[in-house]
């Protein structure tokens, strides 16, 4: 079976191959490999040192290291349609404020200038003026 230090290279090495297979950063490849030959070095001892105990340690670390990819893949995208759909209702909110704000208008009344031309009233000559008419909101 496994040695004393056998059984703490495959205790350390495996949680750490696990978590580098959820990385971005690191290849598919290197987690494949790392993942296959773990399960190779596993099988080949559980085996008692058989090469078909080692093929099928090997195949067993593959089929986990697709499977913890697979997972990491379904929650990036998971993760991305929530970002993507969150996006979506806040870009709604903040068009439905904009469009709240528009139709309230300025506070307070609102002046418009009216221009009166020079006129004569009567036989009295005016000078042109400008009158502000308050227009309530």
């Amino acid at each position: 079976m496994f040695s004393k230090n056998q059984l703490k290279i495959i205790a350390a090495c495996a949680p750490l191959i696990l978590t580098v297979s959820g990385c971005t950063s690191v290849s598919r490849t290197v987690s494949d490999v790392g993942l296959s030959s773990l399960g190779g070095v596993a099988g080949y001892q559980l085996s008692g040192g058989k090469i078909g105990g080692a093929a099928l340690g090997a195949a067993a670390g593959y089929v986990a290291s697709k499977a913890t990819q697979a997972e990491v893949a379904r929650e990036v995208s998971k993760a991305e349609k929530d970002g993507y759909e969150r996006a979506m209702n806040q870009a709604v909110k903040q068009q439905y404020w904009i469009i709240q704000n528009q139709q309230k208008g300025s506070e307070g009344p609102r002046y418009i200038p009216v221009q009166v031309p020079a006129q004569k009233i009567d036989g009295v000559l005016t000078t042109p003026t400008v009158h502000y008419i308050k227009i309530e909101p």
